[in-house]
């Protein structure tokens, strides 16, 4: 049988199976459309891999450098688990003794300049001295008449102990810190030096932290240096240039160091007596952090240290 169709039958099924087909030929063009770009936005698997890997590099970096740090604070400074670290809250007040005038007059404005550096308080030209620097080449002899002659030179709070500890050390640099709690220029030769230029008036009080109690947050006192006592043997500093020594009695001045400090593998002026060491110039990135840290936290916090270390961190990586 011959099926006849007629010409207007024919127009509506062409019509209609093109009304049919057209909605997927332009879907699957957009498909390919979108899946072209996608393809040509998206990260080749090398790239993504590279900048994973930098990421992971920074991060072990960052975490390398933090540890660092806190070898570095730990290994230096004086931590107590219940007070604040010490620090000056009053004037310091400089002395050089033992050293040609223009030498001395060095170290003082080296010390004055790092002071102003770290916004440690600093007193007026004309002041009472609280931060002595003796240089000598007999320190033992030196100090055995001063202690005679003042017995107030120390103050006991952490035991006799310490002060033999002082008296006996063999360090180039020996250091004594006179502290309390608190709420809240030498012109003469070594052989020519005079004890008449050196007198403490230490504080009979401060052993024990008095005031307002302390809460999970916050110190009740602080503990603030009344005096600090630094004592150089010059036979063991002929290698050194001025301002290397300047600086370290700076760093050990201006806070609680540890003369014998590992500092870990930081670079740091504390290295300076070390024979197997490279000899800094003067203050490291790292000292100055330090000391502009410490002054830079609330000394009442509980924080303290966990905030200086932050604080290095930050200003070492210039964040």
């Amino acid at each position: 049988m011959i099926c006849t169709v007629h010409p207007w039958r024919l127009l509506i099924f062409m019509a209609t199976v093109a009304t049919i087909a057209l909605p997927f030929r332009l879907d699957s063009a957009r498909s390919a459309a979108v899946s072209a770009q996608e393809a040509t936005t998206r990260s080749s698997p090398s790239e993504t891999s590279s900048t994973t890997d930098t990421v992971t590099i920074e991060a072990r970096r960052e975490k390398e450098l933090k540890r660092q740090i806190t070898k570095f604070v730990s290994g230096a400074v004086f931590t107590y688990l219940n007070d604040s670290l010490e620090r000056w809250d009053t004037p310091i007040c400089p002395l050089v003794a033992g050293l040609p005038k223009e030498r001395g007059e060095f170290i003082l404005s080296r010390v004055s300049e790092i002071a102003r550096d770290s916004h440690a308080p600093l007193g007026p030209e004309h002041c009472k001295p609280n931060l002595y620097v003796v240089v000598t080449d007999n320190p033992d002899f030196l100090l055995r008449k001063w202690s005679k002659r003042d017995r107030r030179m120390f103050n006991t709070c952490n035991g006799m102990g310490y002060v033999k500890e002082f008296l006996h050390s063999r360090q180039p640099v020996r250091v004594y810190y006179n502290a309390k709690f608190s709420s809240a220029g030498g012109e003469r030769e070594a052989s020519g030096l005079e004890l008449d230029d050196l007198s403490l008036d230490l504080p009979l009080s401060g052993c024990v932290a008095s005031g307002a109690a302390g809460t999970r947050l916050r110190y009740g006192a602080v503990q603030e240096l009344t005096s600090v006592i630094i004592v150089v043997d010059s036979r063991h500093t002929t290698q050194l240039n001025m301002g290397q020594l300047a600086d370290y009695i700076a760093m050990v001045g201006l806070a609680q160091i540890r003369v014998d400090a590992d500092t870990g593998t930081a670079p740091s002026i504390l290295r300076l007596f070390r024979e197997t060491d490279p000899q800094l110039r003067g203050l490291s990135p790292w000292d100055q952090a330090f000391l502009q840290s410490l002054y830079a936290t609330s000394q009442s916090s509980v924080l303290e240290v966990t905030m200086i270390k932050r604080r290095m961190f930050e200003q070492i990586v210039g964040r």
